[in-house]
């Protein structure tokens, strides 16, 4: 885990647990390599293993809030989907921040991302077809989704819920001069059940991402 997001993470759970964060981080720290040892990924070795090993950590600090009589289940998963919401958003930007946007505009600049993201994010490990790319018009499904696969090996698919949310708050900020959406529902992803992850990105219209979002300033 990277520096910051083991300081956002400590934040939340202090927050949320009061005296009680430390031994629940603690907890978490030994029991995520025990969560990831059950899997196919254990002796497999490589680079998805590599990044499925940090989503242990996530579903470790559920499993010990889920059993806590205070906490339970549901509010169990609001606490690490702020985690994983902060965590993802943030490592979104950081790979923003690697690619030189300002030298490019429109499409390019969204297939410019995607394409970095097939080199060291997440989807290098889905299965991305597409659809439909035009001058106005991306549209691909994911139709293997790394993070369903690993959360439901360990038994809690439902927190791959959250990481469909981070898509639907980076993409409208990254990419203002674009609509991101999921076709007639945002649950139109495999975590919500269906068979494939719809991604429909349409040029809109008066926007234009020449001044930045807030965050991408930010980060310059």
């Amino acid at each position: 885990m990277k520096i910051q997001d083991t300081l956002t993470t400590r934040a939340i759970l202090r927050e949320e647990l009061a005296a009680q964060w430390p031994i629940t981080l603690w907890k978490a720290a030994k029991m995520s390599g025990a969560l990831f040892r059950q899997t196919r990924w254990a002796d497999s070795g490589g680079a998805e293993a590599s990044f499925v090993r940090r989503l242990a950590f996530p579903a470790a600090v559920y499993f010990q809030m889920r059993d806590m009589a205070r906490i339970g289940k549901e509010r169990a998963l609001r606490i690490v989907e702020r985690m994983i919401l902060d965590v993802g958003c943030r490592e979104q930007w950081s790979h923003m921040k690697s690619m030189r946007t300002a030298e490019r505009s429109g499409m390019a600049r969204l297939m410019a991302f995607h394409d970095l993201m097939d080199e060291r994010g997440a989807p290098r490990f889905n299965t991305r077809i597409y659809k439909e790319k035009t001058d106005s018009r991306c549209y691909f499904v994911i139709s293997r989704c790394v993070f369903m696969d690993f959360f439901t090996e360990v038994g809690a698919p439902e927190l791959t819920k959250p990481f469909c949310k981070v898509d639907r708050r980076f993409f409208p900020d990254a990419f203002p001069d674009f609509k991101f959406h999921r076709g007639d529902s945002w649950e139109n992803t495999i975590a919500y059940g269906k068979s494939r992850c719809e991604f429909v990105f349409e040029k809109t219209t008066g926007r234009s991402h020449a001044s930045g979002s807030k965050e991408e300033r930010s980060m310059e």
